[in-house]
């Protein structure tokens, strides 16, 4: 799908967009349960997506894999075997399906109270060798929430210090010499409160979740960025058929381009809606 068509999402949903409603879903098998943070292989035969309680607590990931009867019933993801040992939430595929970020609260033991960001390979449909991504993409505040482009390139949200707001956009670019090279991204960045980043594989365009912004429809709503050569153009909201005056985070493009996933707290639950995008 090209740019120019999602990054025209942002004119078209407010009056165009379809809200699909598949009942077979990853996690139909809990149909009432909190759901956030969906994320697909790219040939969309394995899914990943959060599950939570009420009070925004006791998260975990969960995978479920589509046969040719449907998607099996779901179950929490397993890194070498075993179950992650502490929370975890917001893992993403890469854009070539051969790995996945999370973000992890602090492994037993620690006495540390701030969320990290891990990767993890995915092989012959195992996660194996997860491992703490070093500083300076992780540091001594929550750094969480990341999506990866097709260049290994890693958005995510942090709290760090020298941020704009609480909560501020940042990308950590591959470095062969230094490791990695972090960069807040001042365009994207504001006194309102940023996470839950999306990028297109060919970072061309982000989708993010600002929250309380007077533009918005309230709490935390779904913006979108493109890229230019002068850098990123100013970030404007999606329509109202995808904010509202809830809760809208957690945006996922599949690798064909046709829906965009995300959270939307509706009728008293976090769920999953999708939007089958519009055709060139």
């Amino acid at each position: 799908m090209s740019v120019q068509l999602v990054f025209s999402l942002a004119a078209l949903l407010g009056a165009q967009a379809v809200e699909v409603t598949e009942t077979d879903q990853p996690w139909s098998d809990q149909p009432d349960a909190h759901v956030s943070w969906v994320s697909f292989t790219p040939d969309e035969t394995v899914a990943l997506f959060g599950r939570h309680d009420s009070d925004w607590g006791a998260h975990r990931v969960m995978m479920s894999v589509r046969s040719p009867q449907g998607w099996q019933a779901a179950r929490p993801v397993e890194i070498d075997g075993a179950p992650w040992p502490t929370q975890m939430r917001a893992m993403r595929f890469s854009p070539d399906g051969r790995g996945a970020v999370f973000s992890s609260a602090p492994l037993p033991g620690e006495t540390r109270d701030d969320w990290d960001l891990w990767y993890v390979h995915w092989h012959d449909g195992r996660f194996v060798a997860a491992r703490r991504l070093e500083n300076p993409v992780n540091s001594g505040a929550h750094d969480v929430h990341a999506s990866i482009a097709a260049n290994g390139t890693i958005y995510f949200a942090s709290r760090r210090r020298g941020g704009a707001g609480e909560s501020d956009l940042y990308r950590a670019i591959p470095d062969l010499a230094a490791g990695w090279r972090v960069e807040r991204l001042r365009a994207l960045s504001s006194a309102y409160s940023e996470a839950d980043i999306f990028v297109a594989p060919d970072e061309a365009y982000v989708i993010f979740a600002r929250t309380d912004a007077p533009d918005g429809q309230g709490g935390d709503d779904l913006y979108i960025s493109q890229a230019s050569d002068a850098g990123w153009l100013e970030p404007i909201p999606l329509g109202e058929d995808v904010n509202s005056p809830g809760y809208e985070y957690g945006a996922w493009v599949n690798a064909a381009g046709d829906r965009l996933w995300f959270t939307g707290f509706r009728d008293g639950v976090y769920q999953q809606i999708q939007i089958a995008l519009p055709e060139e």
